[in-house]
């Protein structure tokens, strides 16, 4: 049983806070002096290993390590002895989970953030909606990348267009980024599947990383680009009801990772392997090995087009730029932001929803000033 919360501090339990995500978080919310952190991992060494690290920094805040699996069966017991105000679940991959963790936070009465990437977990959270605001917490899923932060430009570019009826996403990794397990299983994982998005107003099929495309992005250059299975094709339309399309494209550094990728697409299709993520521990060996060569640098870019109220049209497009390896902080800036908010009373909204509309560009880019990392609308080219 750990001590209870100082007055005027908040409690955060990060669930495998020692993954690529998960450790990164933990480094950021233990400057804050406000926030009491509990590291938890299935090692408790590791646990161990990463306060000590975080404690030679000069952190601020006090941390407390555990072992903790989210799938052990006394899970939500577990979580009423750490008496945790907020949890945020990192141990993906979330594809082909259940709400596990999610109900457990239910149970023991707080609140509930998750980075899934899976677009019929984070669309399906809304099914613990009522038990939720019985409970009087918030489930968040999807705080990462997306749908956070297209939902963000979303509500920005509402104040120039009364319309909104595209935004076409892409994410430019840098090489030198490191992939954690997690991450590379779940982007195995729809390697030729279909999934359905929309075009122009219509329903379309589409498999994952195919649908190659040749794109030019601003201050990295030429890349192959493929289309991926993510949350936003289900979850923008429903927060942007005149949109008629949604894309998103994965632009990778290494033109052979996208070739290879395309070609096991094309495998899976037809069937002689039904699910490349079984075999994520050798495609994450085989990426390390390559990791060194190519540059830091990685850029995400979102075009939003629409129509003013009389109808004019208006063209918009977001660079985010990062440098120095930080690009991996991109994707965990919005459980940050909004963990905070709940500790300190700023995100009321109870219940169980995606996270869309809960934080704005500027708090985002805010939570970013201490990276190496640029954003900002310029004007859009055909």
């Amino acid at each position: 049983m750990l001590p209870s919360v100082v007055d005027g501090s908040g409690r955060i339990l990060i669930l495998g806070g020692t993954g690529h995500f998960g450790a990164r978080i933990c480094r950021r919310l233990a400057n804050d002096s406000r926030i009491e952190l509990v590291i938890s991992s299935r090692s408790l060494n590791r646990a161990q290993e990463l306060v000590v690290d975080i404690a030679r920094s000069g952190n601020t805040s006090q941390i407390f390590a555990t072992e903790l699996d989210q799938n052990t069966a006394s899970l939500t017991e577990r979580l009423g002895e750490f008496a945790p105000n907020v949890v945020i679940h990192t141990a993906g991959p979330y594809q082909g989970q259940q709400y596990t963790v999610a109900r457990a936070c239910i149970a023991a009465g707080c609140h509930y953030i998750d980075l899934a990437d899976g677009r019929e977990f984070v669309a399906g959270i809304d099914s613990l909606d009522a038990a939720a605001r019985g409970a009087g917490v918030a489930l968040i899923s999807g705080a990462s990348t997306l749908p956070a932060v297209p939902a963000a430009i979303i509500d920005e570019c509402r104040n120039t267009m009364h319309r909104i009826r595209s935004i076409r996403s892409c994410i430019a990794p840098a090489q030198r980024t490191p992939r954690g397990l997690g991450t590379v299983k779940a982007v195995l994982s729809y390697c030729g599947k279909a999934f359905d998005s929309i075009e122009n107003g219509q329903s379309k099929t589409l498999y994952g990383w195919q649908d190659l495309q040749v794109r030019r992005i601003p201050q990295i250059g030429w890349r192959l680009s493929a289309v991926c299975d993510v949350p936003d094709t289900i979850l923008l339309p429903r927060y942007a009801p005149d949109l008629q399309t949604v894309s998103f494209h994965a632009a990778l550094a290494a033109p052979w990772e996208h070739l290879t990728l395309w070609s096991m697409a094309w495998i899976a299709r037809v069937g002689v392997v039904k699910d490349w993520s079984r075999y994520g521990s050798s495609f994450t060996a085989v990426g390390k090995l390559f990791q060194k060569f190519g540059s830091d640098r990685g850029a995400m870019t979102v075009r939003v087009t629409g129509e003013t109220e009389l109808g004019a049209p208006v063209d918009r497009k977001w660079l985010l730029i990062a440098e120095d390896n930080h690009g991996p902080e991109i994707p965990c800036t919005p459980s940050i932001v909004i963990a905070k908010k709940l500790l300190h009373g700023n995100l009321i909204r109870n219940g169980a929803h995606a996270c869309m509309g809960l934080f704005t560009l500027d708090e985002f880019k805010t939570e970013l000033q201490e990276f190496s990392v640029s954003a900002r609308f310029l004007e859009a080219r055909n």
